[in-house]
């Protein structure tokens, strides 16, 4: 067990003002909320806000609205390399998840075989997902829809605070979702964000909405407790407590359609005090350790993602290709030995989930999967230093021998 500094993969740092804030919002009680719906509005310029306990409960949200505006469609197409928390929502919606492979240079769709997936009279919606925060090509998607009655549900959950070509992210869907769990972009503890300007889709989801319970008491209680032992382990000084117990699970991409659906809390509302500087100042400290990776590994031959549409992309994990399977076992070893926050992604495609795997048994994912077998991640949150940034760099070099990466 690695006992001293350790970095986090991925951190949106919650200060002590915040969970001050957070405290007196909970005596404002639904004030505080309707604060930050209203913000959040005139932010992304959007007509319609939804406030949630999780990013998978506000995608559950969307999906029941739009099986009741649709009830002859069933099917949602989604990228086949994914966070589980996308089927586990999709499931609990009691829809069929269909799944399209990913395009290698992009990690976006593959939208050669996406043609054929949305000539589908049973599909209700398509997911495009901003994967780890680089910007799916939302327009060309639309340019391929026909139908419509088909959905574009832009999947902003790793995203908030991003922009493609100007435009926000999160407002280039029919609907939108964010989620504001630990390690996003913005962090309140847990959260989610549904928004759209489709008046039909918000009518259904507000009469879905005003069904959901509040947060008990004692679920406030374990939140606030929660959020003060994040707001001091996120930190690399005492991370390797939390890393260390692996009955928390953290790391790990989990499939569980169990999950409950809330409205978010004052409480959680107050942790998002000034949150419009927060994401500008994050996002420009991201921005700034993806180009210092992009040129690292540029200068080492390296497959990464860093620049989309031209642009540095203001990332949450910044995904690199490694070149073997050996190179990304010692690299992970390496960073769990020396607290350096290089980490996995998924660790299967969605094809892979157990329970879901009998009806993929006819198709192949050929890049998800060796997306899931080769990607990693370099951490770029506002905890990382220059020497954390050096020493990853030494690990790298020491670790990548000429064979692997052609130095």
């Amino acid at each position: 067990m690695r006992i001293g500094r350790t970095l986090p993969p991925a951190a949106a740092p919650i200060s002590l003002l915040n969970l001050l804030s957070g405290g007196k919002a909970a005596f404002m009680g639904e004030k505080a909320v309707e604060l930050f719906r209203e913000d959040l509005k005139d932010y992304f310029g959007v007509d319609h806000c939804f406030l949630v306990s999780s990013g998978k409960a506000a995608l559950v949200l969307i999906l029941e609205a739009l099986k009741v505006i649709h009830p002859e469609r069933g099917e949602v197409l989604v990228p086949a390399l994914n966070c589980f928390s996308v089927p586990s929502a999709i499931t609990r919606s009691g829809l069929k998840v269909v799944l399209c492979d990913i395009d290698r240079d992009s990690l976006d769709f593959d939208y050669d075989q996406l043609v054929a997936k949305l000539e589908n009279p049973r599909l209700l919606c398509v997911i495009p997902t901003h994967l780890f925060g680089r910007p799916a090509d939302i327009s060309r998607l639309r340019s391929m829809i026909d139908d419509p009655d088909v959905t574009i549900i832009e999947d902003a959950a790793q995203a908030f605070g991003g922009e493609v070509a100007g435009e926000k992210s999160g407002t280039l869907g029919d609907v939108s979702l964010f989620s504001l769990g630990r390690g996003k972009a913005l962090s309140t503890v847990e959260g989610g964000i549904v928004m759209t300007n489709r008046v039909d889709l918000a009518t259904q989801i507000e009469e879905i909405y005003r069904k959901l319970p509040g947060y008990s008491l004692l679920q406030r209680l374990k939140l606030g407790i929660y959020a003060l032992a994040m707001a001091c382990l996120l930190h690399p000084l005492l991370y390797w407590l939390p890393n260390s117990l692996t009955f928390l699970k953290l790391g790990q991409t989990i499939y569980d359609p169990s999950f409950s659906l809330q409205r978010l809390s004052p409480l959680q509302a107050g942790f998002a005090r000034g949150w419009q500087r927060k994401i500008e100042n994050f996002k420009a400290i991201r921005k700034s350790h993806v180009e210092y990776w992009s040129i690292f590994l540029d200068g080492i031959k390296q497959v990464h993602y860093g620049r989309a549409f031209g642009e540095w992309s203001g990332l949450i994990r910044f995904p690199w290709m490694v070149e073997s399977s050996t190179q990304r076992l010692r690299l992970l070893q390496e960073s769990k030995r020396l607290g350096l926050g290089v980490a996995g992604t998924y660790p299967a495609s969605i094809a892979r989930i157990p329970s879901l795997k009998r009806n993929f048994q006819t198709e192949s994912f050929p890049v998800a999967e060796e997306c899931a077998r080769f990607l990693v991640t370099l951490p770029v949150h506002p905890f990382v230093r220059s020497r954390d940034k050096a020493r990853i760099k030494q690990s790298i070099l020491r670790l990548c021998d000429g064979s692997e990466v052609g130095i």
